[in-house]
């Protein structure tokens, strides 16, 4: 049976995605690059002088070093639309949405979850990365020495939990500290963010009920008493917005589409 995968969880996807691509292609640009800087030390000045822009004391290593962390920002910022759009999603289900004052974003959606974590242990661990995730955002996005502090405290108290992860992606040359990110950090956290993701999706999956409601009935009018007909449409309508297969759409269906009957 298929998953539970709502608009969220897609779009954040697709956002991977493309900052995936785009992170590739500059670091693979930027790596040629140095190759020529090699031969000549006046290369980024020329290039810059061709498109009719004045360019000075840039080197590819210095651009590579701030990509990767600009990249780390970005990545948290579709991150961070994902879950507000999720918080949305669940609001629209008629979920009773608690949001204590002063509460991490995890911890509030754990305090909304549906289902429980099958492995409470491994989730922990996936928990406090995306914990150390937001941390190393912040020590990029606002780099004053507490921030930066903060996040290496936490990377180094947390090591089992990252370790752990490391493993399961197989990865040796990320996660790492602040101070030493690089390409292989981008990967890991777009790798991490995409199963963590969906994992968070599925314990936040709303009851069949609220599927059921969910369902536009209203925009199909057209069709007036052709119930077979509206059935079809509301069963198309359940794969194409929430990714389950056939036979979940049609159990939802059969399941609660007498009382409009």
């Amino acid at each position: 049976m298929c998953a539970y995968r709502p608009p969220s969880v897609r779009n954040f996807k697709l956002f991977i995605g493309e900052l995936t691509a785009e992170a590739a292609a500059v670091h693979i640009s930027l790596l040629e690059s140095k190759k020529f800087e090699n031969e000549n030390e006046q290369y980024w000045s020329e290039k810059a002088e061709e498109a009719d822009i004045k360019l000075e004391g840039i080197r590819s290593e210095r651009i590579l070093n701030r990509h990767n962390r600009l990249a780390i920002v970005s990545l948290y910022s579709g991150f961070d639309l994902y879950l507000e759009e999720i918080e949305a999603e669940c609001k629209r289900f008629g979920f009773q949405w608690e949001k204590p004052d002063k509460t991490p974003p995890l911890e509030i959606l754990e305090i909304n979850f549906t289902k429980t974590p099958l492995n409470r242990t491994h989730f922990r661990y996936e928990s406090d990365s995306a914990d150390y995730f937001r941390l190393l955002r912040n020590s990029i996005a606002h780099p004053s020495v507490a921030a930066k502090k903060k996040a290496i405290e936490y990377y180094n108290s947390k090591k089992k939990s990252l370790d752990y992860i490391q493993k399961k992606y197989n990865m040796i040359s990320a996660p790492n500290e602040p101070n030493s990110l690089s390409f292989h950090d981008i990967k890991f956290w777009c790798k991490f963010l995409l199963d963590f993701t969906e994992q968070i999706t599925r314990l936040l999956e709303p009851t069949e009920q609220m599927i059921f409601n969910s369902i536009p009935f209203n925009n199909w009018r057209k069709y007036g008493g052709d119930h077979e007909k509206m059935r079809k449409v509301a069963k198309s309508y359940i794969r194409s917005e929430y990714s389950y297969d056939l036979d979940k759409a049609e159990k939802i269906i059969e399941t609660f589409y007498d009382s409009l009957a």
